[in-house]
């Protein structure tokens, strides 16, 4: 995997080249009644999701002539994939195209009126999570999959565990300590734009004690990146003694709280093989780390948390090209809350 300095150069370079690009593109105008609307430019923007305000309009086009209603809509999860500046009336703003979650409809709508999904008019509890959930707070620990990272960009506030805290009620936004190639061997820090965060498990825990304390469910999703070769955390048996050891240290910080192993999701190589039966340079494969995790969570009391047991098909060597966003282990956003809705059934059982 790319470091996280790199995936931030990265990220960094592309937002230049967008902005340098925003003066280039075309321009159209259309007349919307009393309105004029004219535009800058259109382009591709990564996946975030969104839900509708209320009375937000939506229109079936970029220059905003033909208006659609919204009702029904506003517990619908919306994903932008383009972007347009425009001016209405001589007023700049900015117009997202946004596709519904479950791909039936396509709108442009004003910036202005979208908001987060932690918004709280924005309903999605399951009906079986009841109230058993309200008030929880849960914590993660963990690498970019739990982090919201997809590879080349954070979704924020979009992670599958924010997912989760909707689906599941908690009313509580999630103590994310999620870092991008972060490794259960290791007492590395890494920056995350200007943020200097601890990115390993052993000193995330560490210096998030305190937060560790207010923690109802504490889920850790971590091992892919010590699986990689030259990761430096050595045999499969160094790994597990260290995991057994992160995991004890958060049970004394924390002995009331609910512990979830997530055992690492599906990985692939560059050339697509499904990397559960490749052995790494450390004498182990990846299938190999699953079991042993497992093992670890199990001993110390913790729940393990299996996607490929409840949610088989969320990702799979079939589709693994649409639900990854760098088609080897980095979720897409869409990807991300199938994963929050299916761990958020299992967990409402």
């Amino acid at each position: 995997m790319i470091s996280i300095n790199k995936r931030v150069t990265l990220l960094v370079a592309a937002f230049v080249l967008a902005t340098l690009s925003f003066g280039f593109g075309c321009h159209s105008t259309a007349d919307t009644g009393t309105a004029k609307v004219s535009v800058q430019f259109k382009l591709p923007i990564h996946a975030h999701a969104y839900a509708l305000k209320k009375n937000a309009t939506l229109y079936s086009n970029v220059h905003l002539t033909k208006k659609v209603s919204s009702k029904g809509l506003l517990n619908t999860t919306w994903y932008r994939n383009k972007i347009a500046s425009v001016t209405i009336n001589g007023k700049h703003a900015y117009v997202y195209r946004l596709t519904s979650a479950n791909n039936k409809h396509t709108y442009w709508v004003l910036h202005s009126q979208i908001k987060g999904i932690y918004s709280k008019s924005f309903n999605v509890k399951l009906p079986q999570a009841g109230n058993r959930f309200v008030g929880k707070q849960i914590g993660v620990f963990g690498d970019s999959i739990p982090s919201g990272w997809d590879g080349f960009h954070f979704y924020l506030n979009n992670s599958y565990f924010d997912w989760l805290s909707k689906y599941l009620g908690t009313n509580k936004r999630v103590m994310n300590y999620a870092v991008p190639s972060a490794k259960i061997v290791g007492h590395r820090f890494a920056y995350v734009g200007v943020k200097h965060v601890a990115q390993y498990l052993p000193v995330a825990i560490k210096y998030h004690q305190a937060q560790i304390k207010k923690m109802n469910m504490i889920f850790i999703h971590v091992g892919t990146n010590d699986y990689t070769n030259l990761s430096g955390s050595g045999n499969l048996r160094n790994v597990t003694r260290h995991l057994y050891q992160d995991v004890a240290r958060i049970k004394a910080i924390n002995p009331s709280a609910h512990i979830y192993g997530v055992l690492p999701i599906s990985r692939y190589d560059e050339l697509g093989e499904n990397r559960q039966n490749m052995v790494n340079q450390y004498g182990y494969t990846y299938g190999q780390l699953r079991e042993a995790e497992a093992r670890v969570y199990r001993k110390l009391g913790a729940t393990v948390i299996n996607f490929q047991q409840f949610a088989p098909n969320i990702i799979t060597d079939q589709n693994k090209d649409l639900t990854l966003e760098d088609h080897e282990i980095h979720p897409t956003a869409q990807t991300a809350q199938k994963m929050g809705y299916a761990l958020a059934k299992e967990l409402s059982k």
